[in-house]
């Protein structure tokens, strides 16, 4: 296909002929199914001309999607070299792509040409994710040629992500062991039962006067508790949760609440009350909220959020087998991730000692994985920075003697006795 010809062509077009030759239930899964059947009746032989059709459409299917996505770079699609990479639309759905690396890949893609486009090509068993963490770094190797800084920028992301990541999930390892010990101890001594709170609510009990943490020194409670005895009731439970509505989950306090149990109970009396089932669940939704509080819930959002996008990160791994041969550590550190958040989540919303014993567990385990599969990144990371910082100030040395010579040509030029 020629330039000229590519150009007149529509990409929606060439992307459904590819779906027709490699989509489920189309042209790649009947060939392979013929041949199953064949198999099974010892005919193999008989289809043996049709053999080179497998590989064929999924090649064809490719390069037609690869066609489609030079077009709508051309056009300006940001999400071309994504698609080019051989991302499919659906895992693109509300996908985060940075702009500045984005526009690197698409003028690459829309001069293929003249750029090599291979460090775009999406790598077996590469998530989304993975992709854009990598071509941030391969970006900045194709615009300064070169591939040390390239690789310092990408391990800078890589490591930024585990230093804002691993010593949160050591934290909620050590405090959530300690509240454990301390409620466990507690049952031992009746009627001094000491119950649990849900993680990420101690400024919530700052603020109310009832933090006891040794880990927080006097000054600082006694100034927030300050600041909340000043704060309108209103505000501050909106802000940390409603206190009275803890009582239907028979506890004091909104952080030591269970959000289920508070929901399904307030539901339960409007359900006695009279009111129908929906206006029953809108009831206990919204005191179960209001039992939260505004930081509670937020917590319980961002943590539900992460748990989902690591999952749909973990799926793009693949058969997880393969994916664990692979790499080892980076399935590990990824699946205890998706483990960890999802446990965490369900502290927040119902702490009990089995929901943070496994947000402890799993916190560990999501720490000490990620930090083993970076650690040979950490390792080599000062060398690679010392080496880029010596080609950035060799490029500043040249750009300084070219500034030079410049302003010595235009004196000369300028200087009528020269």
């Amino acid at each position: 296909m020629s330039n000229g010809s590519k150009r007149m062509a529509n990409p929606e077009d060439m992307e459904h002929l590819a779906k027709l030759l490699d989509g489920r239930g189309n042209l790649r899964d009947k060939l392979d199914e013929a041949f199953t059947r064949a198999a099974r009746l010892g005919v193999t032989g008989q289809l043996s001309p049709l053999k080179p059709m497998q590989s064929w459409t999924g090649d064809t299917a490719l390069d037609l999607r690869r066609r489609a996505a030079i077009l709508r770079a051309e056009n300006g699609d940001p999400r071309a070299a994504a698609l080019y990479a051989g991302f499919t639309p659906e895992e693109l759905k509300g996908a985060n792509l940075p702009p500045d690396a984005m526009l690197i890949a698409n003028a690459s893609v829309a001069n293929g040409d003249k750029f090599d486009t291979k460090w775009l090509e999406r790598q077996k068993g590469e998530t989304l994710q993975d992709w854009i963490d990598r071509i941030k770094g391969d970006a900045v190797a194709k615009v300064t040629n070169n591939e040390n800084l390239g690789e310092v920028v990408g391990d800078y992301i890589n490591l930024t992500a585990m230093v804002s990541t691993v010593p949160g999930a050591f934290k909620m390892t050590a405090m959530g062991t300690l509240h454990l010990i301390k409620y466990f101890k507690s049952l031992k001594t009746p009627g001094n039962v000491d119950f649990l709170k849900a993680p990420g609510t101690t400024l919530a009990q700052l603020l109310k006067g009832q933090s006891t943490s040794r880990f927080i020194p006097a000054s600082i409670r006694s100034l927030a508790a300050s600041i909340g005895s000043r704060t309108p009731a209103p505000i501050l439970d909106a802000l940390t949760g409603k206190d009275s509505f803890a009582a239907l989950s028979a506890r004091q306090w909104a952080w030591e609440a269970n959000l289920l149990k508070v929901g399904k109970n307030a539901g339960a009396l409007s359900r006695a009350t009279g009111a129908s089932r929906l206006s029953a669940f809108a009831s206990g939704a919204g005191t179960a909220l209001r039992t939260g509080g505004f930081w509670r819930t937020a917590g319980i959002g961002g943590s539900a959020v992460s748990t989902v996008i690591g999952a749909v990160d973990l799926v793009q791994e693949g058969n997880p087998v393969e994916a664990f041969k692979r790499d080892k550590a980076g399935y590990v550190a990824k699946a205890s991730g998706v483990a960890f958040n999802a446990s965490l989540t369900a502290a927040m919303v119902a702490p009990t000692p089995i929901t943070i014993g496994a947000a402890v567990v799993t916190g560990a385990v999501y720490g000490v994985a990620t930090i083993v599969d970076n650690w040979d990144t950490v390792k080599k990371f000062p060398g690679k920075v010392a080496d880029a910082g010596a080609w950035a100030g060799k490029k500043i040395s040249e750009g300084a003697g070219k500034l030079a010579d410049g302003a010595k040509a235009l004196g000369s030029a300028l200087n009528p006795f020269d």
